[in-house]
């Protein structure tokens, strides 16, 4: 809804997010610019402020720890090294041939939807730099990545459907599946679609009919359209996503052979990672009496809090963030351990610190 600005929104000009299952969205995700650390004073000029001048800079403190990121991790790079490499390769060999997709699997909030769109915004602003264009037109024609998410029983025509959505595909409302098909694969040639990021592929049941005729549909379009497809979900391959219905083992399924699995795992609690990722978010939290190294003396505690899951981790760092800004100005143990999380860490986490 426009007309309507919260506090903690921006002011500067810069349009309100949308969702990136939209055209619209995406693009402003993809031309956002990189949020910059903000300059912050010490303790003793923050108290010298007047009220309303401590409130604003609250209020830009809490909006850059709720939105910054993403985190550089070991994971963040293997995949993009992966994904990146497989839509070179399907870009230059033939339409016809089979091109190989890639799958980012693992369990939940782990990072793996920020994981592939953040891949998908870092393709498309290098692919629109390499570009040469005829005319601005074609420019505006360019529509390298489609971003989808799936539903619960999502058929063919509604993920085709989907799809025509998000490229503002002009429809009469009653077109069939055969038409929906067709009107993709127009768009694909018209707009030089590259990347199809397909989120949420759990919600395909393979032994479903809805299912399977669902994954068919994908394989077509893999086949028609000579794009590379990224899929993102939860526990995938143990759903038996992989080996297909009906198919007797991996070795006859095409869709085992057509792609690339990328499992993104939890931290480890003495990795050497772990302790440079709470290193790193602590430069993060915009607090002005924080002790250095307070995270990272606590990594214990934060990951058995988490279980090294980093969607847990942002959650609770910015629960405890929020607390703390415009009051201690700082981090504890205490707080570490009061902060609500999700229901899993907190029924499998724990509050030791060892």
């Amino acid at each position: 809804m426009s007309g309507i600005v919260f506090p903690w929104e921006a002011t500067d000009g810069q349009p309100a997010s949308q969702s990136i299952y939209t055209y619209e969205g995406w693009r402003l995700y993809v031309n956002a610019p990189v949020m910059t650390p903000l300059q912050l004073p010490t303790l003793a000029e923050y108290r010298a402020l007047p009220l309303a001048g401590r409130q604003q800079l609250d209020q830009a403190r809490l909006r850059y720890v709720m939105g910054f990121g993403p985190l550089s991790t070991p994971a963040l790079k293997q995949v993009g090294e992966v994904l990146k490499r497989h839509i070179r390769i399907n870009m230059q060999v033939p339409t016809d041939q089979v091109k190989v997709g890639v799958v980012i699997d693992g369990h939940a909030a782990h990072g793996k939807t920020t994981i592939a769109k953040t891949i998908a915004r870092q393709f498309e602003r290098m692919i629109r730099r390499e570009a040469i264009f005829a005319d601005p037109a074609a420019s505006d024609l360019f529509i390298p990545v489609v971003h989808v998410t799936l539903l619960r029983s999502t058929t063919p025509k509604g993920l085709a459907l989907a799809i025509c959505q998000f490229l503002n595909v002009p429809l009469r409302g009653k077109e069939t599946e055969q038409q929906l098909v067709s009107a993709v694969q127009q768009a694909v040639i018209r707009h030089r679609i590259l990347l199809f990021v397909i989120d949420d592929i759990h919600f395909l049941q393979p032994r479903s009919k809805e299912g399977k005729e669902t994954s068919n549909f994908l394989k077509s379009l893999m086949n028609l359209t000579g794009a590379t497809f990224l899929y993102i979900g939860i526990d995938v391959e143990s759903m038996g996503f992989l080996q297909e219905h009906g198919a007797p083992s991996l070795a006859s399924s095409q869709t085992a052979a057509r792609f690339v699995v990328q499992r993104v795992r939890p931290f480890g609690k003495e990795d050497q990672v772990w302790r440079l990722l709470l290193r790193e978010v602590e430069r993060h939290m915009c607090l002005l009496d924080q002790p250095p190294g307070t995270l990272e003396h606590h990594y214990r505690l934060i990951y058995n809090r988490t279980g090294g899951s980093i969607g847990s981790l942002m959650n609770l760092l910015r629960n405890a963030a929020l607390g703390a800004i415009g009051g201690t100005e700082r981090v504890t143990a205490a707080e570490l351990r009061q902060a609500e999380l999700d229901y899993a860490a907190t029924v499998q986490g724990s509050l030791e610190d060892s």
